[in-house]
């Protein structure tokens, strides 16, 4: 889920609007390092929540792939179709890239037997001194970004070309399969452990949770069949992206700016923008670009007349409303492939130098 409440502490708010959410489902460490009332946060993430309250509140939010950092006694233990990760939030490169060394160089994997034996690779983070050839996501085909989002995209890869790289625009025509996958990984159990939990607690399940119903519950060979069919996505998506030669992908982290509480949870939205890279286990860093204004990001004609694609689009194109969002961070994401940790830091450098 995309926002951050419970049935103790009530609703999580943004640091810099408390009318609006600060995202979720790591809203609460969003918010305090949002406010600097923290340095470094960590949050969990197998949808998009590490980055998505990191986009909130204009931070920089890691999310590697899996194995990179410890997971030992973060939760239940269990089998994951899609694992969920660990990785660090900020509000400065510096500390991300700190966190990562620190972590990584105190050797996990010799604690943990899930962690990798893989050192950190320092030479890696530094900027490259060649052009780079960047991808860019400016619209996925199933939910259009609101108009400070697609201003900052188009911004970012003209800089890129004025900067002497190369930019194409990338094919995502695939990622409705693949964020299907993911829906179907993530809600394989039927809910069963989460409701488990809140019978445990006498609790009732929080709204908005993304939960499986007993419909959607998968017996072994069931899973193993989606595990095959992930398998397979993921052969196709990597051949594509060695083919394509690039050294990054650059998109939305999600289509919206921000959103009153609740809005979020009672719509059908899709984490299609960021929950792909958790089923490809694909590194990702949300990287802050600029803010919204209120002159620049009014609505225009185009934005107006479109006609929205599905019933998602239709939500996202109907909430926006540059005057609630105005002042409020504006933040892309930085896609660099499985074990990217160190790219993903180098290419946020470039971006921060053009």
């Amino acid at each position: 889920m995309s926002d951050s409440y419970n049935h103790v502490f009530g609703q999580s708010v943004n640091a810099f609007n408390k009318h609006l959410i600060s995202g979720g489902s790591s809203g609460g460490e969003g918010a305090l390092v949002g406010a600097q009332g923290s340095i470094i946060g960590v949050g969990s993430d197998i949808g998009g929540s590490i980055r998505i309250p990191a986009a909130l509140h204009g931070l920089y939010g890691l999310i590697p792939s899996v194995g990179r950092i410890p997971w030992e006694k973060s939760s239940m233990t269990q089998i994951y179709n899609v694992p969920p990760v660990a990785g660090p939030i900020s509000y400065s490169l510096e500390n991300i890239e700190m966190f990562m060394k620190a972590v990584v160089s105190s050797r996990p994997w010799e604690t943990d037997p899930r962690a990798l034996p893989i050192p950190w690779r320092e030479d890696l983070t530094k900027p490259p001194t060649r052009p780079l050839r960047i991808a860019f996501i400016f619209d996925d085909g199933f939910v259009k970004p609101q108009p400070p989002i697609s201003r900052a995209l188009h911004e970012t890869a003209a800089k890129f070309r004025a900067a002497g790289h190369e930019v194409i625009e990338w094919n995502a025509s695939s990622h409705d399969e693949g964020v299907n996958l993911w829906l179907k990984a993530v809600k394989a159990d039927g809910g069963e452990d989460c409701r488990n939990m809140c019978k445990l607690a006498n609790e009732p399940l929080i709204q908005g949770m993304l939960v499986g119903e007993e419909r959607d519950k998968l017996d072994i060979w069931q899973r193993q069949q989606l595990e095959m069919q992930k398998i397979a996505y993921r052969e196709s998506y990597l051949a594509h992206w060695t083919k394509m030669g690039i050294d990054a992908l650059i998109m939305p982290v999600m289509a919206w700016i921000n959103f009153k509480p609740r809005t979020w949870v009672e719509s059908k939205q899709l984490l299609g923008y960021s929950a792909l890279w958790n089923l490809l286990d694909y590194t990702a860093l949300t990287v802050p670009i600029t803010k919204v204004d209120p002159v620049i990001d009014a609505p225009d004609s185009e934005w107006i007349g479109y006609k929205a694609r599905n019933e998602s689009d239709a939500f996202n194109h109907r909430q926006y409303n540059v005057n609630l969002v105005k002042g409020m961070p504006v933040s892309l994401q930085v896609v660099t492939g499985r074990f990217g940790e160190e790219k993903a830091i180098s290419i946020a450098k470039v971006i921060e130098s053009l």
